[in-house]
């Protein structure tokens, strides 16, 4: 994601049972017991490889369309947005646990089936980076996704990494904010936009990364990356011409000759295209390439077919059919939702259901999943530039981050971004083949992270849009606040005596979950 986003408002290639779902907490099922995709067992969609044929998608032998979200975070924090004053640059780090596990457990509430992450694969030139230096490799890097990738298994969720891409958080020097720039400055390479396309060293360079990458065996599942059904497949970098400006000839050598190689690697797995040549019938004709993206955003084009108001994004179904009608898959592998993008909620549906009726999207997903913070509220936003000089144009994470049970930012109501993120989670459900989406599932318990001085501060549960707190008397857990408490605000301050507390989500259908350990001056006990 990057403010490149014209040529995307276009619609230009940037390349029942269902109730049924939650009466096994997620944390306590197994993978069969989910139907994560109608017609399929849990079982059989965690460990069946997603497969083109033609210009579909198949799963065990059964067609299959997919939707979600783009989570660029999971594999390295911080390292493809713009930086901001809250997040400067050199701030790289890796998700925790409880951020990765919050992230999959809210995307499954949303119905996804597949989540594109870019730095699963594509962090090249920090610390923290698969590849902090030229041809050297990050056992650090690859344990953090060795993380995400067997806990997307356990979630029934597919993942789609990356082998280049943003890289705004940790520039090569002089580059524009992309991941291979870094290997123009270890090559001395003074014109990277176009020789990263045509030089053999700098090509060699991004197929050496792209072996590591496909290669690594992750010890918590026993299999190297290519052989693992987890992953749907892989795009080959983000907007890569778009952001250079390369001759599309130069684009399409360079693709026949990157997917040929992958081939060489891997035949079981998709290989994704995201450029500007996915219109080009040479670029349709190139045998590696399964599955042409596209990105789409009218935030980036707001007066072009009144894309903003009605949905209906004539380009980008055009655009669908023409990749079809060459035998290859579709899909919008980026998509905004918010007020920027569509000024209604009404408009966003108008293009969901778009999207679920033309048979020639093979899948889509949205940009971008944000996750609760360790410790209490919600990550930061990212690319916070307080929406300077408007949100309605520009790069800024106010109008993109998506907060599951929604907050207040510079660009969307807290209600609003609940009220489309519930129109997501009911188009993922229909792309994967219900007719309406299921209850919403058990939330798991919070954890107290501090009641010091009766201040009670909690991590969220994934689904919860408010919180009870309960005290401990002799007698037994006393409610001192009912629903009374969010994410979004502050500690919760006790103001009689500090005491023993505990904290209660609840689903957004109402259901309570289970309480967080108790926390505080816990010396009295309640009575049976």
């Amino acid at each position: 994601m990057r403010p490149h986003r014209i040529l995307a408002a276009f619609g230009v290639t940037l390349a029942v049972a269902a109730t049924a779902l939650w009466s096994v907490p997620l944390a306590q099922a197994e993978p069969g017991q989910l139907a994560q995709v109608a017609e399929l067992t849990g079982t059989q969609y965690r460990d069946s490889f997603v497969q083109r044929d033609g210009s579909r998608l198949s799963v065990a032998g059964r067609d299959s369309r997919f939707s979600g979200a783009n989570v660029e975070w999971l594999g390295l924090m911080n390292y493809g947005p713009d930086p901001s004053a809250a997040i400067p640059a050199g701030s790289a780090r890796y998700a925790t646990k409880y951020e990765v596990d919050d992230a999959l457990a809210t995307a499954r509430d949303m119905g996804a089936t597949v989540l594109r992450a870019q730095t699963l694969g594509d962090t090249v030139g920090c610390p923290q980076c698969l590849e902090p230096a030229l041809g050297q490799f990050n056992p650090a890097a690859f344990a953090q996704i060795d993380l995400v990738v067997a806990e997307a298994r356990n979630y029934g969720i597919k993942l789609i990494g990356e082998f280049d891409g943003d890289g705004n958080g940790a520039p090569a020097p002089g580059q524009l904010g992309q991941s291979h720039g870094w290997y123009c400055v270890w090559r001395q390479r003074a014109d990277c936009g176009h020789a990263f396309f045509t030089d053999p060293d700098l090509i060699g360079d991004y197929e050496q990364h792209m072996r590591a990458v496909l290669d690594h065996v992750n010890p918590l599942t026993g299999l190297a990356y290519k052989d693992d059904p987890t992953f749907a497949g892989w795009v080959d970098g983000n907007d890569l011409d778009i952001v250079d400006g390369v001759p599309g000839a130069d684009v399409v050598n360079w693709l026949r000759t990157v997917s040929g190689y992958f081939r060489t690697l891997d035949d079981r797995q998709l290989f994704m295209d995201i450029s500007s040549v996915g219109t080009d019938p040479a670029a349709l004709r190139i045998p590696g390439v399964d599955v042409y993206g596209t990105e789409y955003y009218p935030h980036w084009a707001p007066v072009i077919d009144g894309n903003r108001i009605d949905g209906a994004a004539p380009g980008l179904h055009q655009q669908a059919a023409q990749t079809v009608a060459a035998g290859k898959v579709f899909s919008p592998l980026e998509f905004g939702w918010d007020s920027t993008d569509f000024l209604t909620p009404a408009a966003l549906d108008q293009f969901l259901t778009g999207l679920e009726t033309d048979p020639n999207i093979a899948g889509d997903n949205f940009w971008a999943l944000q996750s609760h913070a360790d410790g209490h509220g919600w990550q930061p936003i990212p690319a916070d530039t307080r929406c300077t000089p408007t949100c309605a144009w520009g790069e800024d994470g106010n109008w993109w981050a998506l907060y599951y049970t929604g907050v207040d930012t510079l660009s969307m109501s807290a209600p609003d971004m609940a009220a489309r993120a519930q129109l997501l989670r009911a188009h993922a459900y229909r792309m994967a083949g219900f007719p309406d989406p299921p209850v919403h599932q058990p939330v798991p318990a919070p954890v107290i992270t501090s009641a010091a001085d009766g201040a009670v501060l909690f991590q969220g549960a994934a689904g919860a849009p408010d919180y009870t707190i309960q005290k401990q008397t002799p007698d037994g857990w006393n409610t001192v606040c009912d629903h009374c408490t969010t994410d979004a605000a502050p500690a919760w301050r006790d103001t009689t005596d500090p005491g023993c507390y505990r904290v209660i989500g609840y689903n957004l259908d109402g259901l309570e979950g289970p309480a967080s350990d108790p926390a505080g001056n816990c010396d009295r006990r309640p009575r049976p």
